[in-house]
């Protein structure tokens, strides 16, 4: 009964967000949120052409950030997220905060047997520290560290730059990793997702997250892709 409760609520969260978005006399929504191979993800709901438009969404329902700041822009965009800041149902439908390196226990790090990543991960220690430091001189009296580092997590792998803007699209952020999927384009007053191939009605809308090696994919993002030939991450040994 409890699943059932949490899958309707997370429904009713979902089509609250495409109405938000059917709304809006700017925004464009050919794809929706379902379950794919690679999780919860997006899809087509219609039949779409090579280099076409399959989400516009303005930048009025976005959560944005200057990068050209004295303090880190996702320190602030976290803030916003526990303080809850964001659309109402764009907070609600977020995904979860990504399995990054960081997060994995020392052990299985140290499994890894690669001390780059090790020093990488202690450096993100040392960063988060200091953006939970931040969050407490603009906050003072929040005593929710885990829920704002999940916050910084979240952030750092789901936003896209537009010029200094750092910017937190609804459900452009939760499109999965694809080598051939979508590119974005910023568009003036809104960021839009564009198809690289010709998609069918149901076929996963994925986004083109850049070419980077295996040890960025697992510090920041929290996965390996099934191929990668930017590198090759030697695993213990």
């Amino acid at each position: 009964m409890r699943r059932l409760l949490l899958l309707a609520a997370t429904t009713h969260a979902l089509d609250a967000l495409h109405a938000l978005i059917d709304a809006h006399p700017r925004g464009l929504r050919r794809v929706r949120v379902a379950q794919t191979l690679l999780g919860r993800g997006l899809v087509a709901t219609c039949p779409l052409a090579a280099d076409e438009a399959c989400l516009r969404i303005p930048y009025d329902l976005c959560a944005i950030e200057s990068d050209n700041e004295e303090s880190h822009w996702a320190s602030r965009m976290a803030s916003r997220l526990v303080r809850n800041e964001l659309q109402a149902e764009h907070k609600a439908s977020l995904p979860e905060p990504p399995d990054v390196l960081p997060r994995w226990p020392d052990e299985a790090i140290d499994a890894l047997g690669d001390p780059s990543l090790s020093s990488e991960c202690d450096a993100i220690f040392f960063w988060r520290d200091a953006q939970w430091a931040a969050h407490l001189e603009r906050h003072p009296g929040d005593d929710e560290r885990d829920r704002y580092v999940d916050a910084l997590d979240l952030v750092c792998s789901r936003t896209v730059r537009c010029g200094d803007k750092l910017v937190l699209a609804p459900l452009l952020d939760m499109a999965n990793h694809g080598p051939d999927g979508c590119s974005y384009k910023c568009e003036g007053d809104s960021v839009a997702l564009y198809t690289s191939r010709a998609l069918a009605e149901g076929d996963e809308v994925c986004l083109n997250y850049g070419s980077r090696p295996n040890g960025e994919w697992l510090l920041h993002y929290g996965f390996l892709p099934p191929s990668n030939k930017n590198d090759v991450q030697s695993l213990g040994g």
